[in-house]
């Protein structure tokens, strides 16, 4: 039982980072000072604090099961976060037309930063 309680104090705790990070990033678009930097940055910390997140929610709800009922562990898919993180950036520069390319590309690097950043962490 002590690992369990230990799993969801980590959720918890994964949450909670989580919800300042999107927090963050949301001050940061409703009161943008053109910093493009710093957006990216904070984009960047929360990717990672979402992976985080989802792993030590999966991790809490795994401990909950039965030992037969358990998932394999599988790769995470985070591809459906590239396009939200494109659509952050190209708000946040103004809905600038011709750009989706170049956000995309962003996008993909902040996705690929944050795993990577992720794993070395675990």
């Amino acid at each position: 039982m002590v690992r369990v309680d230990s799993l969801e104090v980590a959720y918890w705790s994964a949450f909670e980072d989580f919800s300042s990070k999107a927090q963050q990033v949301q001050l940061l678009t409703e009161n943008s000072t053109g910093d493009r930097k710093a957006f990216e940055t904070a984009l960047l910390e929360l990717e990672k604090a979402h992976l985080a997140y989802k792993d030590a929610r999966d991790a809490f709800v795994r401990s909950l099961l039965p030992q037969q009922d358990r998932p394999r562990k599988r790769l995470q898919d985070i591809s459906g976060d590239v396009p939200a993180i494109a659509e952050l950036l190209w708000e946040s520069a103004g809905r600038t037309t011709g750009t989706a390319e170049q956000d995309w590309q962003r996008a993909e690097a902040i996705v690929q930063r944050a795993v990577a950043a992720s794993s070395c962490a675990s």
